[in-house]
């Protein structure tokens, strides 16, 4: 897709973390003008996308041709996604905390925006570094 030895599921995965932090600032206008349940939408539906291009694109690199990968870079990359996606997680599990708990959520979902910002940035480090 976009011309390198990279596979089609490696590319969408690519897209799709450029479009998670778009998304999460959206959820973060949304729940500023107090639309709730639209926040709560944007972002199970960023969840479950980003969710299933993970799992497509480990199907992709793990049962594929792949090129050597920078073990340091993938592993600065890991430090910043492994977090975020057990944040992220835990964030919409207690979704309704917000409720009862707004300091905490807002406080978490700042860390999360910052986590998943870095995974990114680490990301597309580690896609150039790889193809």
């Amino acid at each position: 897709m976009f011309g390198t030895e990279a596979g089609l599921f490696v590319d969408i995965f690519l897209l799709v973390q450029l479009l998670v932090l778009p998304a999460l600032l959206w959820a973060v206008a949304a729940v500023r003008r107090g639309k709730v349940g639209l926040h709560a939408r944007i972002m199970q539906v960023s969840f479950l996308g980003f969710l299933l291009s993970v799992v497509a694109f480990e199907l992709e690199v793990r049962l594929g041709p792949t090129p050597p990968v920078p073990l340091w870079i993938l592993g600065i990359h890991l430090c910043f996604a492994l977090p975020a996606l057990g944040l992220w997680a835990l964030q919409l599990v207690r979704g309704k905390q917000a409720f009862t708990d707004p300091a905490t959520h807002r406080g978490r979902g700042r860390i999360l925006l910052g986590l998943l910002s870095a995974t990114v940035a680490t990301g597309f480090w580690l896609y150039a570094a790889t193809y």
